[in-house]
């Protein structure tokens, strides 16, 4: 294996539209650490391409931004790149992130099984709370910042060599920041009433596998 991260991250909803945009500070992260950065966007992030990267590089972390569901992970156009008791080998031996729903449950434990090193993701929907008039403007959205900052700090931490068990640790405090700052007076009522969903994050983040585990 290559000390390089693989991230899928395509482009083709709301949704994924704010997860493509915000996960430049992880690239961002990887390029200032001299790690190889293996980046499947917008129609890249296709099983082809995914499986051909992996087979190639045999990346340490890959870092899934896509839709999910309790059987999958989804790619661009929903195209499933891993699939539950399928092909969740191509995993092995890696350190594994997924922002999507519902892939931490039934399929993050079969990918432990079936060899992945670590496996962090989220047993429910993933939840991303926006705000409607910033939608052309993903980086610029004062509520996703509360949702898609501490999930980036699973990626970043790892990059700066962190073992799986703290970048779950600094994700879920910084959840816990950022809720507890969504209840106070200084926040305004739209992120005021994104708490529900942020909560939901983090009481259903999952962290499986090696816990000491490293890139």
């Amino acid at each position: 294996m290559t000390t390089a991260i693989l991230i899928t991250r395509p482009d083709h909803d709301l949704i994924t539209t704010y997860l493509y945009h915000w996960t430049i500070y992880v690239i961002n992260e990887a390029a200032r650490r001299g790690i190889k950065v293996l980046d499947l966007k917008k129609d890249k992030a296709n099983y082809k391409i995914f499986k051909s990267y992996i087979k190639k590089h045999q990346p340490t972390l890959i870092f899934f931004n896509g839709h999910g569901s309790v059987d999958s992970i989804a790619g661009y156009n929903d195209e499933i790149l891993i699939r539950f008791n399928y092909n969740e080998k191509l995993l092995a031996q890696k350190i594994v992130y997924a922002r999507s729903c519902d892939a931490g449950g039934k399929l993050g434990l079969s990918c432990i099984k079936k060899g992945t090193l670590a496996f962090i993701g989220y047993r429910k929907k993933y939840s991303l709370g926006y705000t409607p008039f910033k939608v052309t403007k993903p980086l610029e959205d004062e509520v996703a910042r509360l949702f898609l900052e501490p999930s980036n700090l699973i990626p970043t931490s790892l990059l700066k060599g962190n073992k799986i068990k703290d970048a779950y640790r600094k994700s879920q405090e910084a959840m816990l920041r950022n809720i507890r700052f969504m209840l106070s007076t200084r926040a305004t009522s739209a992120q005021k009433d994104a708490v529900p969903y942020l909560w939901v994050n983090r009481k259903y983040q999952v962290v499986y596998g090696n816990e000491e585990a490293h890139i």
